[in-house]
């Protein structure tokens, strides 16, 4: 898909919401899906081990903070 590409849909989701075409939990789930497809896009990249180390805390601070808020939803 690229960077271009993601870059690009998050822009329109962005646009759509601040227009109200999306509610929040459509919103909130269209930026999921974009999510997932930045997951796919990143485990397939050859990345230095340099820059892995520098993203790890990042999606460590993401995980355990979504991890900790779905558990307080009761999930």
């Amino acid at each position: 898909m690229g960077s271009e590409a993601l870059r690009n849909e998050l822009k329109s989701l962005k646009e759509a919401r601040k227009q109200g075409q999306l509610s929040a939990i459509d919103f909130y789930k269209s930026l999921l899906q974009l999510l997932s497809k930045l997951a796919n896009e990143l485990g397939e990249e050859r990345i230095s081990d340099d820059d892995v180390k520098k993203q790890i805390p990042l999606i460590l601070a993401f995980l355990e903070e979504q991890i900790s808020k779905y558990a307080e939803r009761g999930g």
